[in-house]
């Protein structure tokens, strides 16, 4: 399964900071974290991410659903801390990039979603939902006291996120109905703490310490891995939106903000 060759990725629980690299320690491009520090992650949530396999449609649509739902957690911690620190601009530049991500994820067709990826996760939970991810619901949390102006750039990024959200599940999903809906569960129950560990361990992600400079080189590793397949395999679904449609051809370029924020943030001390 294409997901066991995505490394396994380190990422605080969404209450906890970052800790601080050890001394003397170099965060810049390439450089990896000194393991021995206690707040350091484990050695694979540095290791680089490979390229999906050449010749497997069925193999490229689960890496792309893994990798770009790691490349969202990541846009979530930054999103969060730029909510926190009320940078607006910046907060909108990210939640573009999860709408980038968002198409990249779901970029296969509605035939390998319906046989791979929705089967997968039915396996590992019939009411499998993306409203159990803590990260997501943090940042919600967060919007219920912030009221971007009409107009402003925060808000038009929100507007087309929940577009692009719309749109890819009803690309996938033609005769809607979520997995949570279709399992008979209320959307408004809140989600129990193994409901969110089972999200969290279907993407292969951990809940653990992380410093700064972890972080930032498993960030480095899963957007540039990204960038060169939509490099080599642009994404070119179809939406009914043209505003969906319009956004899409810019998705190399949002997905690639996600590196620059991160080392212009973490790199002078904010610590998400």
């Amino acid at each position: 399964m294409t997901a066991q060759v995505i490394p396994r990725i380190v990422i605080p629980l969404p209450q906890e900071r970052l800790t601080p690299c050890s001394e003397g320690e170099q965060a810049g491009p390439g450089a990896l974290p000194r393991q021995s520090h206690a707040s350091c992650a484990r050695r694979e949530n540095t290791q680089p991410v490979p390229p999906p396999p050449a010749h497997s449609e069925i193999e490229r649509a689960w890496y792309r659903w893994i990798l770009g739902h790691h490349g969202s957690f990541v846009t979530w911690r930054l999103l969060s801390s730029a909510l926190y620190h009320r940078d607006f601009d910046e907060a909108a530049a990210l939640f573009d990039a999860y709408s980038a991500l968002l198409l990249y994820a779901g970029s296969c067709t509605p035939e390998l979603y319906g046989t791979v990826v929705r089967p997968r996760m039915v396996a590992r939970d019939p009411a499998m939902s993306g409203t159990w991810a803590r990260d997501y619901r943090h940042i919600n949390q967060q919007l219920a006291d912030i009221v971007p102006a009409r107009g402003s750039a925060l808000k038009e990024a929100m507007k087309i996120n929940r577009l692009v959200h719309m749109s890819v599940a009803w690309r996938l999903v033609p005769a809607g109905g979520s997995l949570l809906r279709d399992s008979g569960h209320d959307v408004h129950d809140e989600p129990t703490l193994e409901e969110q560990d089972i999200v969290d361990d279907f993407f292969l992600l951990d809940r653990g310490p992380n410093c700064t400079s972890g972080f930032l080189v498993a960030l480095r590793a899963r957007i540039t891995a990204i960038l060169a397949d939509t490099h080599t395999r642009p994404v070119q679904a179809g939406y009914k939106h043209e505003a969906v449609n319009r956004f899409q051809e810019d998705l190399p370029v949002h997905i690639a903000r996600v590196v620059s924020i991160a080392e212009a943030t973490l790199l002078e001390g904010v610590n998400a």
